[in-house]
């Protein structure tokens, strides 16, 4: 035996993907999860995907979900409604001996390197969770406004910057930190959205670093009925109303949020009165600003915005991606 090397098993993954009415979403999300360069590290991948659609699944519509896989599948119908009833089904079936649990939407694909850069900085001290920068894919070109404001961008980062949040269109924690502190994302935020924002504040405030992992790219479809100001509005007023939504509930920096919001909407005024003349994309930005402001005041009123309700979702998905 002394001279034998003792293979170490490498990292187990569970990649949790919630999806709804997103079939070939689905499908290519899967087949850019197949591409991944690894190392010779004997990583180990599990797909967690919670279909959140029993009437229309993805599976009559793409066969047997298992075999666009190169990887294990987990795969589940999540009947009650919901983008937190979703995810925490996906939370509950990641199986036990899972190292790290990362998050991807389903109209998402990653690039090659996305498993392999997200385990390395993973790898960095004191680090509880990664995000990687989340890139648009247009399906048409959008308005100037919308990309010089780079609304669909999340990043770039420096690797290994500290964060003081992640999302879950691009992330990964350690499994340890969800099971040690029982993480589920909380249901008041089911049809509202912002889940995420919620989970991992309350990850962060536990202890660890969230950091960036520079070069995990994902790339994001973005139809052309997002890039309108009617939707992007709708979005940043959800925003806003998430952040007053959470000081509520952590009872904590509630005054700071009267201020901020207040802020916003004073700042959003002053762009479209003054400062958006000559500059569509100040313009435009001034009244996102306006809608957040509101948002943040509508949520410290307790009112709150259901983003992903039935109605909402399913004029969303037109074109199942």
């Amino acid at each position: 035996m002394s001279g034998e090397r003792r293979i170490q098993p490498g990292p187990h993954v569970a990649i949790c993907v919630a999806t709804y009415l997103r079939p070939l979403g689905l499908r290519a999300l899967i087949e850019s999860l197949n591409a991944q360069t690894i190392s010779d590290e004997q990583v180990q991948v599990t797909l967690v995907i919670a279909d959140n659609a029993p009437d229309a699944t993805a599976q009559a519509t793409l066969g047997d979900i298992q075999s666009l896989s190169n990887w294990p599948v987990i795969y589940v119908t999540e009947p009650t409604r919901g983008i937190v009833a979703a995810r925490n089904r996906t939370l509950s079936e990641v199986p036990q001996d899972a190292d790290f649990v990362a998050f991807l939407d389903d109209d998402e694909e990653v690039s090659q390197i996305w498993l392999a850069e997200m385990l390395k900085t993973m790898r960095l001290p004191d680090t509880v969770a990664v995000q990687g920068p989340v890139e648009p894919r247009y399906r048409q070109a959008p308005p100037d406004w919308v990309d010089a404001l780079n609304l669909f961008r999340m990043g770039p980062y420096d690797q290994g910057a500290e964060l003081v949040s992640a999302a879950t269109n691009n992330s990964m924690v350690r499994s340890a930190v969800i099971r040690d502190r029982g993480l589920r994302f909380d249901p008041r935020f089911n049809i509202t959205g912002g889940e995420d924002e919620e989970f991992f504040t309350r990850l962060r405030d536990g202890g660890g670093t969230i950091r960036a992992a520079a070069d995990a790219l994902v790339w994001d479809d973005v139809p052309e009925n997002r890039t309108t100001i009617r939707w992007l509005g709708r979005r940043w007023f959800r925003k806003g109303n998430t952040l007053s939504r959470i000081a509520l509930i952590r009872r904590k920096a509630v005054g700071m949020r009267v201020v901020k919001s207040l802020g916003a909407l004073g700042w959003g005024c002053a762009m479209c009165l003054c400062l958006g003349f000559g500059s569509q994309a100040r313009w435009y930005r001034g009244l996102l600003e306006i809608f957040r402001g509101a948002g943040m005041m509508a949520g410290l009123l307790r009112f709150e915005f259901s983003e992903y309700s039935n109605s909402a979702v399913k004029v969303d998905r037109v074109g199942g991606r």
